[in-house]
């Protein structure tokens, strides 16, 4: 595309020798002169080079004298400078328009050439990528897999032995878990294609699903039924914001009845749990003892997690996250210092997500097995823990 502006640019350098032409012309037709565009145009490139030398101009050969006054050079420059301030902004509008379609058209009937060739690439990268990570990235796979399998039959031993009707823990913890598989399955994906800090930022969902898992654990049923009513709050903030935004997106306001029910279950779930219910991760509050008014931060969940070593890794993936200046000049998929400006994919970079979301991901698969005697559970926690502690070496040695 920097090549129309290029053009653009040498376009714009010769306003001044087209205004003299067009000075040049009724000079000429005022001495009698007939002479040709050409002429004219040769004229006045002789006339913008500086040049002292004699011309020949047209068919006469009679000397005829054409003063360039100082009165035509401020026309010549205020003539260009006008066309500059006032016209070029319209004219480069329909130049672009007109452009813009005729590129767009020339590109659309390339692009299935194109595509097919970024797709040649994209799967060489991908080729050369599962060369060298393969390996390892088998083992993440392999540990997904389990983890998904085994939730199946403990999702279904649950429901069997409850009766069809499960707790508000086990509801909890089964979904948080369905949950934390599926963004392994993100990360995994990510880091197949060479997007490692994309991967990182998954893993950063990942370890907050697991951290949550850990809290509700921790304090049971009756702090997994505060985590499933706490939706509520979560549609009174977003019937706020709605109500505040909806005009300036374009969009209807919702009706009266749709905001009255939200209002309503919203005011007496705080009844029911008391105002702390209402604030950040309100959720935990009666079980962190969090004070009036006192936010119930990640870092808090953490903390009575025992995650709280995390912080470190968790800050590194959220720069991918949030548009920050770190996330900006540091990338995982560079390597070394590098000069180059990562836009797309990367060999490089892969061990830091994948190591912490099989930890994170077995934390939780961990956590749901718990002290468990059945047969089955016990050697899903052991072949779990044998991955885990392999699945690092291996991206290390990769």
């Amino acid at each position: 595309m920097e090549k129309l502006q290029e053009l653009v640019d040498g376009m714009l350098k010769q306003v001044p020798r087209l205004v003299l032409e067009r000075l040049l012309a009724e000079k000429v037709k005022e001495v009698g002169l007939s002479v040709d565009e050409a002429a004219i145009s040769k004229a006045a490139e002789h006339i913008m080079s500086g040049s002292d030398e004699d011309l020949k101009f047209g068919e006469s050969e009679d000397d005829v004298t054409i003063n360039i006054t100082d009165e035509d050079i401020e026309y010549v420059v205020n003539t260009t400078e006008r066309f500059l301030n006032e016209q070029l902004s319209g004219v480069l509008e329909k130049s672009s328009d007109h452009t813009a379609n005729l590129v767009f058209k020339s590109l659309s009937r390339k692009w299935r050439e194109e595509y097919e060739a970024q797709q040649a690439d994209v799967e060489g990268f991908k080729e050369r990528l599962e060369h060298r990570w393969g390996k390892a990235l088998g083992k993440l796979r392999m540990l997904l897999t389990i983890a998904m399998e085994w939730a199946q039959g403990l999702y279904e031993r649950r429901l069997r032995d409850s009766g069809g009707k499960l707790s508000h823990l086990d509801d909890v913890m089964l979904r948080l878990h369905v949950r934390a598989c599926q963004v392994a399955g993100e990360v995994i994906v990510l880091l197949e294609n060479g997007y490692a800090d994309g991967a990182m930022a998954r893993w950063r969902t990942l370890h907050e699903i697991a951290t949550v898992a850990a809290v509700i654990a921790k304090y049971g049923e009756e702090i997994a039924e505060r985590y499933v009513h706490y939706q509520i709050v979560e549609s009174f903030s977003a019937l706020k914001a709605y109500e505040r935004n909806h005009q300036a997106l374009g969009f209807r306001p919702l009706s009266q009845a749709q905001s009255k029910k939200v209002r309503k279950d919203y005011a007496k779930i705080i009844q029911r749990f008391g105002k702390p219910f209402g604030g950040e991760n309100g959720w935990a509050a009666y079980h962190l003892k969090a004070r009036a008014k006192e936010r119930v931060t990640f870092l808090r969940l953490e903390e009575e997690a025992g995650d709280a070593m995390m912080r470190s890794p968790y800050k590194m993936a959220s720069y991918n996250v949030h548009a920050s200046p770190k996330g900006v000049y540091f990338k995982l998929g560079n390597l070394r210092e590098s000069s180059v400006l990562l836009a797309g994919m990367s060999n490089a970079g892969l061990i830091e997500p994948a190591q912490h979301a099989a930890v994170s991901l077995s934390e939780i698969t961990l956590l749901m097995i718990g002290e468990s005697a059945v047969f089955d559970d016990l050697v899903a926690s052991k072949i779990i823990a044998q991955l885990v502690a392999k699945i690092p070496l291996e991206f290390a040695k990769a």
